[in-house]
C-alpha cells in the first residue's frame, strides 16, 4: 500500500482504528513522513491530537525529519523533548546546547537518555555549560534506572569528575544499586558517602552526632531547617556550616507552603546577632520586659524591604529568616517569623498569625504589669512590622501588646476604610489583653527604652524639629536642610532604611507648620545606571519661595544631596509598578498635592498622631 491508497482508505473509513495504525506503520519511512507532512490530512482527516502526532513522529529514524515535523506542528516543549529522546546522541547534544528555552530539568531528562560513554564525554567536554546552568552530575545520575546507574558506577573512576562530585553520585544511588556494591573494594570516601541516608527529596539526613567531616564536599545535598535545634545542636550545626559553607538552610513561613533559603554565612551572621541580643537580656527581666527589648532591637536592626511592590522585589530574600537578619530587609511575615523564632529561643510562647495581607504575632499566656502594681495574664497581639519606624527613632510602639479590638481599630485608614490587616476572628478571638498607655511607658522605662517619666526618645527629635522650624521660619531652604540633617543625626542609616525614613519625613519632619509647600513628595526611585535598581530615597518640594527642589539620599556620602530637576530626571527613574499606580505620571509631575507617602501594607505604622500624643 502506498500513500495515496492509505489516504483513500481513510476517506472510506474515517475512524483511525488499530488496524489502520498497523497499516501506517507498515509503510516506508519516506511514506510515513509524506503523510505526516500533510497537516490538513493529519488534523482534519485523522483528527489526531498533538500527543498522538508525537508518537507517530517518534517512529521515524531521521533526526532531520523529526526536527522538521516539530516545527511544522509547532509542538510544545514537552512533546519536543519526548521526540528528541528518540534522536541520535549527537543530535540530542547539539540541540540541548543550542536551545535557549530548555529548563534544567529538560536538559537533565535528555542527558539521562545518553549511553554511559557519551554521557561521560559530555560531562568532561561541556563542564562549563553545566556549571553555568547549575546542573550537578548527581542530578543526572540520581533518577537513572538501576541498570544505568550500575553501568555508570562501574566506569566512575574513568570519568572526569571531582571527588566531591563522585561522592554526591554515591550518596544518591538507588537502594537496589547500593545493595549490590561490594564496599570492601571502595575507598573510604565512597563507603562513607554510601552510609549517608537521604530523605524523599534526595537531601542528606543530617546526624549531628556523627563525625561532621563525613559531610565535607557534600554541600549541594545538604538542606537543613535548624529552627527547633537545641543549643547543643546549634553549636554543632555552626561547625557544620564551616565544613560545608555552601549548604542551604531553610525556614518555613506561616501560610506559605514553601521553604525560604539562607546561606551558611547568613545563618552564622544572624545567629551571632541573635545570641548577642539574648545574652544582653537581664536574667531577672520578666517576659514582658524581654519582649520590649527584643521588639525594639528588631526595629533598630531591620527595615521594611524598600523595593516591596516593585518589579525588583524578591520574596525569597524578604522571608528567609537568617537572610533577612543578615541583609537587614524583610516584609511582615519574614519579620514576624524572626521575632517568633527569637521568642522560642527564650521560652516565650508565641505564634505567627496571618490575615489576608499581613502577618504579626499572638503572644500566649503573657503576664503584663499594670501601672497600679497589679498584673494581668492572657493572650495579646504584637506587630513588629508596624513598630519598625517607631523603634527606629525611639518612639512609642503603638502595636505592642494590644488586644484584638485595638488591632482592628488600627486597621481603619485615613479615609475610614477597613484594611482588615489584622482580621482573623478565629485565631484572635481570645487575644483580649492589652497594655494601657501608662503601663506601656512604665514597662519601657524599666528596660531603659524610655526615661523615668515614660517619655520616649522621639520627644527630643520632635522638639528639635519644632525649634528648627520656628528658628528658620523665614528661611525655608535652611529649614529643609536642617530637618534633613536632623534625620541623619537621629537615624544614621537613614539612606538604607528607606521605608522608615519616608515615614519619619512625611509624618513628622516635613509636617511642621512653617513648611508651606505647593507640593511635597517623599518617595523612592532608582538610578538608571544601576542594573540592580536599588532603591534611592528622595524628597521633592515645590513652594513659592524655593521653586522646585529635589533632595536625594546619597548612601555613599550619607547625606541628602540637592539636585537640579534636569539632573535628577536624567539620573533617576520611577519603578514600573509605581508608575502604573500613577497612570504613568511621575509624582513630581502631578499638579495635585501629594498625599502622605504610601505605607506599603502599613509597613511601619505611624510615629506620631493626635498632636504629638505618641511621644
Amino acid at each position: 500500500m502506498n500513500v495515496q491508497d492509505f489516504k483513500k482508505l481513510i476517506e472510506e473509513n474515517p475512524l483511525y482504528d488499530e488496524g489502520l495504525e498497523n497499516i501506517f506503520f507498515s509503510l516506508s519511512e519516506d511514506e510515513r513522513l509524506e503523510i505526516l507532512m500533510d497537516v490538513d490530512f493529519i488534523k482534519n482527516k485523522l483528527y489526531l491530537e498533538d500527543f498522538e502526532i508525537t508518537e507517530l513522529i517518534k517512529t521515524l529514524s531521521s533526526d532531520e525529519a523529526k526536527d522538521k515535523l516539530i516545527d511544522t506542528y509547532h509542538l510544545e516543549k514537552d512533546y519536543k523533548i519526548d521526540i528528541l529522546k528518540t534522536c541520535s546522541n549527537e543530535h540530542k547534544m547539539d540541540i540541548l546546547l543550542k536551545e535557549k528555552d530548555f529548563k534544567n530539568l529538560d536538559i537533565i531528562n535528555l542527558l539521562q537518555t545518553l549511553d554511559v560513554k557519551t554521557l561521560s564525554d559530555f560531562l568532561k567536554e561541556h563542564k562549563k555549560f553545566l556549571i553555568e546552568r547549575g546542573i550537578h552530575p548527581y542530578a543526572i545520575t540520581r533518577d537513572m534506572d538501576a541498570e544505568q546507574q550500575k553501568e555508570f558506577i562501574l566506569n566512575l573512576e574513568n570519568i572526569d569528575l571531582t571527588l566531591a562530585e563522585k561522592k554526591e553520585i554515591m550518596v544518591t544511588l538507588n537502594e537496589e544499586v547500593t545493595q549490590g556494591i561490594d564496599e570492601a573494594e571502595l575507598p573510604d570516601e565512597y563507603r562513607i558517602a554510601l552510609s549517608l541516608p537521604t530523605n524523599a527529596t534526595g537531601s542528606i539526613e543530617i546526624d549531628l552526632e556523627r563525625n561532621l567531616e563525613d559531610y565535607r564536599g557534600l554541600d549541594n545535598l545538604i538542606i537543613v531547617n535548624p529552627e527547633k535545634f537545641t543549643e547543643e545542636q546549634r553549636e554543632k550545626f555552626l561547625k557544620l556550616c564551616d565544613i560545608c559553607p555552601n549548604l542551604r538552610i531553610f525556614n518555613e513561613v506561616c501560610n506559605r507552603n514553601r521553604g525560604y533559603f539562607s546561606s551558611a554565612k547568613e545563618y552564622k551572621e544572624a545567629e551571632e546577632w541573635i545570641d548577642s541580643l539574648i545574652s544582653s537580656l537581664n536574667p531577672e527581666y520578666s517576659d514582658a520586659q524581654k519582649i520590649a527589648v527584643i521588639d525594639n532591637a528588631i526595629g533598630r536592626k531591620l527595615s521594611y524591604s524598600p523595593n516591596f511592590d516593585t518589579e525588583t522585589f524578591n520574596e525569597l530574600n524578604s522571608r528567609a529568616l537568617w537572610r533577612v537578619i543578615s541583609s537587614g530587609y524583610g516584609v511582615c511575615n519574614g519579620i514576624a517569623t524572626i521575632e517568633n523564632y527569637i521568642f522560642s529561643r527564650i521560652g516565650i510562647d508565641s505564634e505567627v498569625i496571618s490575615s489576608d495581607g499581613h502577618a504579626f504575632l499572638k503572644i500566649k499566656n503573657l503576664e503584663l504589669p499594670l501601672a497600679n502594681g497589679e498584673t494581668v495574664k492572657g493572650n495579646t497581639i504584637l506587630d513588629p512590622t508596624w513598630n519598625l519606624s517607631a523603634h527606629r527613632v525611639g518612639a512609642k510602639p503603638n502595636n505592642f501588646c494590644i488586644s484584638y479590638e485595638q488591632a482592628r481599630e488600627n486597621d481603619i485608614d485615613r479615609e475610614g476604610k477597613d484594611q482588615k490587616c489584622h482580621k482573623n476572628d478565629e485565631q484572635l478571638k481570645d487575644a483580649n489583653l492589652s497594655l494601657d498607655d501608662e503601663s506601656l511607658r512604665k514597662l519601657f522605662s524599666s528596660v531603659g527604652l524610655a526615661d523615668r517619666d515614660g517619655q520616649f526618645q522621639v520627644k527630643e527629635l520632635m522638639e528639635n524639629s519644632e525649634l528648627i522650624d520656628k528658628f528658620y521660619a523665614n528661611q525655608p531652604e535652611e529649614n529643609i536642610n536642617r530637618q534633613l540633617l536632623l534625620l541623619r543625626h537621629f537615624c544614621p542609616d537613614f539612606a538604607t532604611s528607606q521605608m522608615e525614613s519616608m515615614q519619619i519625613l512625611s509624618q513628622l519632619l516635613l509636617k511642621q507648620k512653617n513648611m508651606q509647600f505647593n507640593k511635597c513628595v517623599v518617595n523612592r526611585v532608582y538610578d538608571k545606571s544601576d542594573e540592580e535598581k536599588k532603591v534611592v530615597l528622595y524628597v521633592y518640594v515645590d513652594s513659592e519661595e524655593l521653586g522646585k527642589r529635589f533632595y536625594v539620599a546619597d548612601k555613599e556620602k550619607n547625606k541628602f544631596v540637592e539636585l537640579p530637576q534636569e539632573e535628577f530626571t536624567r539620573q533617576f527613574e520611577c519603578y514600573d509598578q509605581d508608575l502604573k499606580k500613577m497612570n504613568g505620571v511621575r509624582p513630581w509631575e502631578t499638579r495635585e498635592q501629594e498625599k502622605e507617602s504610601e505605607d506599603l501594607s502599613k509597613s511601619s505604622g505611624k510615629i506620631v498622631a493626635n498632636g504629638g500624643q505618641e511621644r
